[in-house]
């Protein structure tokens, strides 16, 4: 698993506490497990409104769909989308929450103001679902801010600005996009409004950064802190006062308050002011204290605490310091005293009159925070939630689909149709996917109402797969091998039976994993989604490997089981219903067709004009890109060595291509003119849409749809493609994409660059208008649930 840590980097920049609790986890995660883990921080100016503002804006956009798990603890990095993300809470920004004592917003005057306190707190509520929040928030601020309000409006700290982050960090920390809570420290946990009503945190203290604290003499009061007012230094100089023993206190750290400090201390030669002090200077200075006074106001956590106990060191606190008390056992591992100079006074005279039981009670100290352990920590932070949370959220029918291959993020043709379709279907029932996975994930609602279980294979599984795939050329058999390795998942069989315990129907998607999946069901009705004929998919597999004929018969065994077993069966076009009965025989399913579609809200239309204009921009008007999109599946392949084969004689034309068919060709030489980019995620995918000249889909062979001829139409891009591209779509050649006749992807490409402009400005248009009158995934899903519903073959949902 590959995990980013997000976090900002404040100005002025400095090391703290967070920066070191960061380095400590990532160098666990890297070192003692199989994850990697990077840290991702933004610049994050913290002293203007203006400033907060832009950062949650900037961590409310950063793209991170290339980890499979985001662990935040700040604010504004909290405000990330991911799919798994866990919070693990430092603190909010404190002083707009538990330590501000200004006025309320109420109190401001400004209208424009007011309009915009109004609107948020008519959004406010656990929203995280509605991301239109945010584009819409950062407009009005914007707007706001260069009309003529008054810049005290916007001080900071200030009542506007406490009703600002409060509405953003309720979007951030919403229950509907964080996966797991987690905080350092009880106090940090119990703290109001820190965490959504009724959400389980768990308290998962961290351990220092470093391991080589030790237990030396007992020669000195040592406490380490910023010298600023909330850690209360200036207690611990006035208790001074009333310890006779001539035992030196020791004081590491610089702060806003050293010269009143200093002044402080002035004629107490046992006080002494170390400094900035090296962290590689610190584990001696705790090895030879007595003791450790330390008595920040509600500290979050204090790691002095438990940096003082590793080194068998007992720990002076007083009641209200907040973090320090959870470990601070009185009389036992230290003393927890009143927040006065006398009583703090009092304990430290105490432990420098008795040094052996202060021996003692700094061992019993070592002890106590013994198991304070990053593997601890890192464990509970990945731990998955039960399963019976889906049995408390359904309120719904339920379906459950199982599928091969993890389904979000969707970045191929398999994963966005399961996602989009599935995701309109959750508008009235509620979805399990549960997906066998190389590693496994905790389960996230990747969209209302649609729950994804992310299981890992065994490793005896793993081996069964990789064992197969050496038989026929190392091609990926995953879906295949599912067939019988899936067995050796027990975690997979259990999470399919838990989920089908309370769906009312199983989904096949794919035929693959029918057998363990009727097993789940017992009587109750399973469900086949044929996304192509696995059969003719498959048939190329024997062409050159013996084994191939066998592995067929496996995809021949399951494909015919599902087409029989079913009680539904839906497909992309109705020529693969055809053809699959014409393999497998009669079948006493209902049959649906319910064609791939397109998720218009993330394809956006580029217009001609608009491509003109970007091509010039970015310097590509003068050399024609044409672009190709695909999984790795033979027909793909296939498709790729077509263009391979015309790109060494059109050296003047750039083609690119996306998606897991590069793979295949990663090792192989390529026309210097051909750029392989592999799989890239939606944003890039979008750019490079607006900005070629030309799509390509010469396939011919498959089954199914192509999926990427709806991106290619929604896009704007004019298409060349071949008829059997094209095949199950309604679009016509002439009027929504240019013909490849056989064998003329090359004729079609040099003629596409002398094409006259007009002519393809309308096919274009009319393409895009096809594609929203036919092709939304909205549309889709619709109408496939009136059929469901019309059958009742499912209770309709309240």
């Amino acid at each position: 698993m590959k995990i980013a840590i997000v976090t900002p980097h404040p100005i002025p920049f400095a090391i703290g506490g967070a920066e070191n609790l960061w380095w400590g986890l990532q160098n666990h995660i890297e070192q003692n497990t199989r994850h990697t883990c990077d840290i991702v921080s933004l610049v994050s100016p913290e002293d203007t409104l203006d400033g907060l503002v832009s950062s949650y804006k900037a961590f409310s956009e950063l793209d991170l769909s290339a980890y499979d798990c985001v662990i935040s603890g700040k604010y504004p990095a909290w405000m990330v989308k991911h799919p798994n993300h866990v919070c693990y809470m430092l603190h909010r920004l404190r002083g707009l929450y538990d330590t501000y004592s200004g006025p309320s917003a109420d109190t401001i005057t400004s209208t424009r103001a007011r309009t915009l306190v109004a609107w948020m707190r008519d959004m406010a509520g656990d929203h995280g679902a509605h991301e239109q929040l945010l584009p819409e928030f950062f407009e009005r601020y914007k707007a706001l801010r260069a009309s003529d309000v008054p810049d005290i409006v916007f001080a900071f700290p200030g009542p506007f600005a406490r009703e600002i982050v409060h509405f953003l960090d309720g979007i951030g920390l919403s229950q509907t996009r964080i996966q797991r809570y987690a905080a350092i420290s009880k106090t940090v946990a119990d703290r109001r409004d820190y965490f959504p009503v009724g959400a389980p945190v768990s308290i998962l203290h961290p351990p220092p950064h470093r391991e080589d604290y030790r237990c030396g003499g007992q020669d000195t009061f040592f406490t380490s802190s910023r010298l600023d007012g909330p850690k209360r230094v200036d207690l611990i100089i006035k208790a001074m006062r009333f310890v006779d023993a001539d035992i030196p206190l020791l004081i590491a750290g610089s702060g806003p308050d050293e010269a009143r400090l200093k002044d402080l201390a002035k004629g107490d030669q046992r006080i002494r002011f170390l400094g900035f002090v090296p962290d590689d200077d610190m584990p001696a200075l705790y090895a030879d204290a007595l003791a450790v006074p330390f008595v920040p106001r509600d500290e979050d956590y204090g790691l002095i605490t438990v940096e003082a106990m590793r080194s068998g060191k007992p720990v002076v606190t007083v009641k209200d310091s907040g973090g320090p008390t959870e470990f601070v056992r009185n009389n036992e591992t230290g003393f927890v005293t009143a927040p006065t100079p006398e009583a703090l006074g009092e304990r430290l005279a105490y432990l420098a009159g008795h040094p052996d039981e202060t021996r003692r009670m700094g061992e019993t100290a070592r002890d106590a925070v013994a198991s304070v352990s990053w593997s601890s920590v890192f464990d509970r932070l990945m731990q998955r939630p039960t399963r019976n949370a889906t049995v408390l959220r359904q309120r719904r029918p339920k379906l459950t689909l199982a599928n091969t291959f993890p389904v979000y993020p969707p970045m191929g043709g398999g994963q966005s149709r399961i996602f989009h379709l599935y995701k309109h279907l959750a508008d009235a029932y509620d979805i399990d996917i549960v997906s066998l996975d190389d590693r496994s994930a905790p389960p996230r609602e990747i969209a209302p109402g649609m729950i994804e279980f992310r299981i890992a294979k065994s490793a005896a599984h793993l081996r069964a797969e990789q064992l197969v795939s050496q038989t026929v050329g190392n091609q990926p058999v995953g879906d295949i091998a599912a067939a019988f390795a899936s067995r050796l998942t027990p975690d997979f069989q259990q999470a399919l039976a838990d989920s089908c315990a309370t769906s009312v129907a199983g989904i096949a998607s794919h035929p693959y994993l029918v057998e363990p999946l009727k097993q789940a069901l017992n009587t109750k009705p399973l469900w086949f989604e044929a996304h192509n004929v696995e059969a003719d998919l498959k048939r190329a597999m024997p062409a050159d490997h013996p084994a191939g004929e066998r592995l067929l018969d496996i995809v021949q065994a399951a494909e015919g089981k599902a087409w029989r077993l079913a009680s539904h069966v839906f497909a992309c076009t109705t020529r693969d219903l055809t053809r699959l009965g014409e393999i497998y025989g009669p079948t006493r399913a209902r049959l649906h067709e319910v064609p791939n579609g397109v998720a218009l809200d993330e394809v956006p239309f580029t217009s001609p004009a608009m491509r003109r204009n970007l091509q010039s921009r970015t310097g590509l008007a003068g050399q024609t890109t044409a672009l190709f999109m695909g999984s790795w599946h033979q027909p793909n392949i296939e498709a790729l060595e077509d263009i391979l084969a015309v790109a060494e004689t059109l050296p003047t034309i750039r083609f690119v291509v996306l998606g897991s068919v590069c793979l295949p060709f990663k090792d192989r030489p390529t026309p210097a003119n051909v750029h392989l980019l592999g799989q890239v995620d939606n944003a890039v995918r979008n750019d490079l849409l607006a900005a070629a000249h030309v799509a390509l889909n010469p396939m011919r062979s498959g089954s199914g749809t192509n999926l990427k001829m709806l991106d290619y139409f929604a896009s704007g891009i004019p298409v060349l493609s071949t008829a059997f591209g094209a095949r199950g779509l309604s679009f016509e050649s002439g009027k929504h994409f240019v013909l490849l006749e056989d064998n003329g992807l090359r004729d079609a490409l040099q003629w596409f660059a002398s094409a006259e402009q007009g002519a393809l400005d309308r096919m274009v248009t009319a393409s895009r208008n096809q594609v929203k009158a036919l092709y939304s995934w909205e549309t889709i899903a619709g109408n496939f649930l009136a059929d469901l519903q019309a059958s009742t073959v499912l209770p309709k949902s309240a």
